[in-house]
């Protein structure tokens, strides 16, 4: 018996390309549903500091000081809109043959990238306002987390339900192949 331990050197250059992967952009839908639940926060954080200046005896102040108040929050508000916008096209994703990838971000950009056969379950979620525009997230279960390792949002029932069967399929697959 020679099993002798080898631990051979990759060249990275022969690796495959990520970015020769063909990438799907989520439901152009979705950036609706982001500016709504945005707003919705920005609105309630501005009713709640509303409320607080103007109902709390204690807090003295001039006008000045909570116009100033509020327009800082107005302004977040429209940072968070811009910046939606502009990072809405970087979410995409992509099947590979053995994995699936997700991309996402503007300032802080991210790629996740999940083998298959390292998926536990997958499981659609859909909130209020996604139900309201017919979108659904895809969350991606690996092994040893209560939380998902994966989502992918901004999809329709018909896309998500497929990549939802298909990862579970290949998840058996690569299950019974490589144990």
């Amino acid at each position: 018996m020679n099993d002798t331990f080898q631990n051979l050197s990759i060249n990275p250059d022969e690796l495959p390309a990520v970015a020769d992967a063909d990438f799907h952009g989520i439901e152009k839908g979705y950036l609706k549903v982001s500016l709504l639940s945005g707003g919705f926060f920005f609105l309630l954080l501005m009713i709640g500091a509303f409320c607080i200046i103007f109902f709390n005896d204690d807090i003295e102040g001039t006008v000045q000081a909570y116009s100033i108040a509020l327009g800082s929050i107005a302004f977040l508000w429209l940072i968070n809109i811009i910046v939606s916008i502009k990072a809405f096209p970087k979410k995409q994703y992509a099947l590979r043959e053995r994995d699936i990838i997700y991309t996402k971000g503007l300032l802080w950009w991210e790629r996740t990238s999940i083998p298959f056969n390292r998926i536990q379950h997958a499981e659609l979620k859909q909130g209020p306002v996604d139900r309201f525009f017919k979108l659904h997230s895809l969350k991606i279960f690996t092994a040893g987390g209560q939380s998902s390792d994966l989502v992918i949002p901004g999809l329709n029932e018909e896309t998500a339900s497929k990549l939802k069967e298909f990862i579970l399929g290949k998840t058996a697959l690569d299950g019974t192949d490589n144990r």
